[in-house]
């Protein structure tokens, strides 16, 4: 997952970005990184269980053989279920 950190295609804009690398495996793997703006493992663990929903959900439209990395300011757990929706989706439509 360092690699993923290091050499990435940067996706989205602010309250969720995404960082892909190709991986050569036959299938994606996902990564949920809350920032610093939760403060408490409580915001932190909101926000990877409605990241977790969200992949589970569109699963079918991602593409395999990719690393993800999932990164999410505390204002993404703010939104309402129908814009983190559209928000994911819109991200989603940058895939490589």
């Amino acid at each position: 997952m360092q690699e993923l950190f290091r050499q990435n295609r940067k996706m989205g804009r602010p309250p969720m970005r995404w960082l892909v690398r190709k991986n050569g495996l036959p299938f994606a793997s996902f990564l949920f990184c809350p920032d610093k703006t939760h403060k408490t493992a409580v915001e932190r663990n909101r926000s990877k269980r409605i990241l977790r929903e969200l992949v589970r959900k569109h699963l079918s439209l991602l593409p395999v053989g990719y690393d993800c990395a999932l990164l999410v300011q505390k204002e993404f757990a703010k939104l309402s279920k129908e814009d983190r929706e559209v928000l994911f989706l819109s991200v989603l439509k940058q895939f490589p």
